[in-house]
């Protein structure tokens, strides 16, 4: 099993960062972390970032690549010899470039060992493992295992689209705001949610089982979760800690009021 590394630093290599995030072998690189850490590699050059974008592509692509669903499981009493024949070719043809075949109780694994969202997930998963789907299994294994290589590649690639000529040669600080609110698109999902608040996945997740924080649930089933700039902004501000200053002021106009009511009841 592999070694479990909390941390990968400004000095990481990018293709040692990659690696790890594939073999999940972090568990603390924050959307903020994330950040820094593209912010190191390219300081706003653009050549760079579209460098870093190729590259995580590359290995995401490379990543899957290595995995393959039967074809064999296709095969039904009314097929001709001739197809049945195709598909197990294909399969064995897999088999011989070294990829790795898929079965419902291996994406199963994979998918426990990692963690379930929620019982509605868990759920969705063992029904999607006694029925063999492993279309759906695999979607939920590549979700989780290149959930954090593709929050990366996503602020790699909104740095890039607010990458001006002057950025490309003056560095940039690690407490800059990578974007202006009103550059966030309208409506997004999990991953920028979580650059705007700077909260990470299992907090917003955390949020939406107790309704805690303004979001929608889209798609047939309503798994996929959505937000609004507008409503995820107004409940960032909306728990504003007023000033000593402000705090004074509403207990004097307390204090005040209730003396005039008691002058009043005098009267």
């Amino acid at each position: 099993m592999a070694t479990k590394i909390n941390y990968i630093g400004n000095a990481t290599p990018l293709d040692e960062a990659i690696e790890r995030l594939l073999q999940r072998r972090i568990n603390m690189f924050t959307p903020k972390r994330q950040t820094c850490y593209i912010q190191s590699l390219c300081y706003g050059n653009k050549e760079r970032l579209q460098q870093v974008v190729a590259a995580i592509d590359k290995a995401i692509n490379e990543w899957r690549d290595r995995y393959f669903i039967p074809e064999c499981r296709r095969i039904h009493p009314n097929m001709s010899s001739t197809d049945i024949e195709e598909l197990c070719m294909a399969d064995k043809l897999y088999n011989d470039e070294g990829k790795i075949e898929l079965t419902a109780d291996f994406l199963y694994g994979e998918i426990e060992k990692y963690g379930f969202i929620n019982e509605l997930h868990r759920t969705d998963i063992e029904t999607a493992w006694s029925f063999n789907d492993l279309e759906f299994l695999r979607s939920q294994w590549e979700d989780t295992v290149l959930e954090q290589i593709r929050h990366l590649r996503e602020i790699a690639c909104d740095m890039l689209a607010t990458a001006s000529e002057y950025m490309q040669n003056k560095p940039q600080t690690t407490n800059r705001p990578l974007k202006r609110i009103e550059d966030y698109p309208e409506v997004f999902g999990m991953d920028i949610c979580c650059l705007l608040t700077g909260y990470s996945k299992d907090t917003i997740y955390k949020l939406t089982a107790k309704n805690g924080i303004p979001f929608y649930r889209a798609g047939e089933n309503g798994r996929k979760l959505t937000f609004r700039r507008e409503e995820v902004v107004e409940w960032i501000l909306s728990r504003r800690q007023e000033t000593k200053g402000e705090f004074i002021r509403r207990m004097d106009g307390q204090l005040a009021a209730r003396m005039q009511s008691s002058k009043n009841l005098l009267l």
